[in-house]
């Protein structure tokens, strides 16, 4: 073998040593998200199957039946997720920030990401609360809800509204360990969070214990009461320990103030609102889409539900492999690395690929006996089947999505998602959806047929962007901006920055 063929055998095996390690670092992340959106699944599939199986008894004393339960638990989740949506915002841009922060090793900007984060997201909590609360009977008829299922659904919303600040607490909390490089402690917690949520929707929606039947309220009140608890456990573990982080090079110390900085405020908010804005522009079109969904039927609606609650099982991998690579990438561009975060997001998208396409084949060829696990009724089983099945044929299509955006996310080109989502969600997913449901008819099949193709011009559009690289220069400007208000002596900003030349 002459000189040439050992360096190329030598660089081959380097090739995959690092492809190795880049996929194990990428798991090390992924699993426990992963197994964190699990849980949280799992929750909302036993509050389904709970709802879904309300007794006679339980039934004749609250007023109404199990499909009633279930098409009013999924409208009240509906402003849960919007809420939500608002909270993962500041949850995506504070992951980002401390990451990068992370990357840089500047511990003094890490602390200060993760403190303005949670406070923020403290702040807008409270105001979603308000919203929800006095205006659930609005918010609920906008979106089609009338009659029986527009009180039942009042119930749902009143009682979560209570538990949204400290949830968007929780949801603050766990994205500042995560930028750390903390995804076990974030499992832990929310594996206690959904515990309680089980445990209490169990006791009260059908009376279990001695303890009254409250129906669809009993579900609510259990995500209500877990949500607060999980935060005062978050927030003790964020506040309370002496660092957070993997390594004591890159551990830091979050400081407990009451107080916001304006400048890291304003800095932070401006990452986040492009986030916050594709979650609510997403929401909006679930909107529109749904209205056209209640109209045909309540089985079709819960059918539409049941769908949804179970392809939700295929997203798992690729939510928890977006968020490590949100993580990955943004401490290797504070590191000055950008092409290892360009391989982290293909390492992860290769992954994510694989576990996605596998679960949507299993939807696609056994529906019925995934339906049968969540839903006792009959006539809803028939009704989801077709749809489960178009929905395991663009599960691949939506694994792209998810690791594309978390990699464009962790380099803080947040916006391109957002233009992104009001194309596809909004005007794509909505106008086909009226092509296939209400002018053509086909019913349930021509809903799932627009959320397809939804899907797969979005995944098209942030593929291209990211093999664009623009990404790998944008945080740098945004970097600059919040460094140049500094120059101008914000005494209130205590921030360091990295040098321009970082990268």
């Amino acid at each position: 073998m002459d000189i040439s063929e050992t360096q190329s055998t030598d660089s081959q095996a380097s090739d995959r040593n690092e492809n190795i390690t880049h996929r194990r670092r990428v798991w090390r992340l992924a699993w426990p998200a992963i197994t964190e959106q699990l849980l949280n699944l799992t929750v909302g599939l036993n509050e389904v199957f709970l709802i879904g199986h309300i007794s006679k008894e339980v039934s004749s004393k609250v007023g109404y039946d199990n499909a009633t339960a279930l098409a009013a638990t999924s409208l009240g989740q509906f402003f849960s997720w919007i809420a939500l949506a608002g909270y993962n915002g500041i949850g995506i841009a504070t992951t980002a920030l401390v990451a990068r922060s992370v990357g840089a090793q500047d511990k003094n900007r890490a602390g200060n990401y993760a403190r303005q984060g949670i406070l923020l997201a403290f702040c807008i909590g409270l105001l979603t609360a308000l919203i929800m609360y006095t205006f659930a009977p609005i918010l609920l008829f906008l979106i089609g809800a009338e009659g029986q299922l527009q009180e039942v659904g009042i119930l749902f919303v009143h009682t979560t509204a209570l538990g949204m600040p400290l949830f968007a607490v929780l949801v603050a909390c766990n994205a500042a360990m995560r930028g750390s490089g903390d995804t076990r402690t974030p499992l832990l917690i929310m594996l206690m969070v959904n515990a309680t949520n089980v445990a209490i929707a169990w006791i009260f929606i059908n009376g279990q214990l001695g303890m009254p039947s409250l129906g669809v309220q009993g579900a609510a009140l259990g995500a209500a009461v877990s949500w607060s608890l999980g935060a005062l456990v978050a927030a003790s573990v964020v506040f309370g320990r002496k660092s957070l982080g993997r390594t004591p090079e890159t551990a830091f110390k979050v400081p407990f103030k009451l107080q916001l900085d304006r400048e890291t405020t304003s800095y932070l908010f401006s990452q986040a609102w492009p986030s916050i804005g594709e979650q609510y522009i997403f929401q909006v079109g679930i909107v529109f889409f749904n209205r056209m969904l209640v109209g045909l039927s309540t089985t079709t609606f819960a059918a539409h539900n049941a769908i949804i609650n179970i392809d939700s099982i295929s997203f798992l991998p690729g939510i928890g492999l977006g968020i490590a690579v949100t993580i990955l990438v943004g401490q290797s561009l504070g590191a000055g690395k950008p092409e290892e975060a360009r391989l982290f997001a293909f390492t992860a998208y290769k992954m994510g690929l694989i576990f996605m396409t596998c679960m949507g084949l299993c939807f696609f060829f056994f529906p019925e006996f995934f339906l049968n696990l969540l839903i006792g009724d009959p006539e809803v089983v028939q009704a989801a089947i077709p749809g489960l099945r178009i929905a395991g044929l663009f599960d691949p299509v939506i694994a792209t999505s998810f690791i594309f955006i978390g990699a464009l996310r962790g380099a803080g080109d947040t916006r391109f998602p957002l233009y992104v989502r009001m194309l596809t969600s909004v005007g794509l997913r909505v106008s086909m959806g009226f092509l296939f449901i209400e002018v053509l008819h086909f019913g349930l099949i021509g809903g799932r047929l627009a959320m397809g193709c939804d899907s797969l011009v979005m995944a098209i559009l942030v593929t291209w962007r990211f093999r664009s690289g623009k990404w790998q220069t944008i945080w740098q400007t945004s970097d600059k901006r919040l460094a140049a208000h500094q120059h101008k002596g914000s005494a209130a900003t205590q921030v360091a920055l990295p040098s321009p030349d970082a990268e």
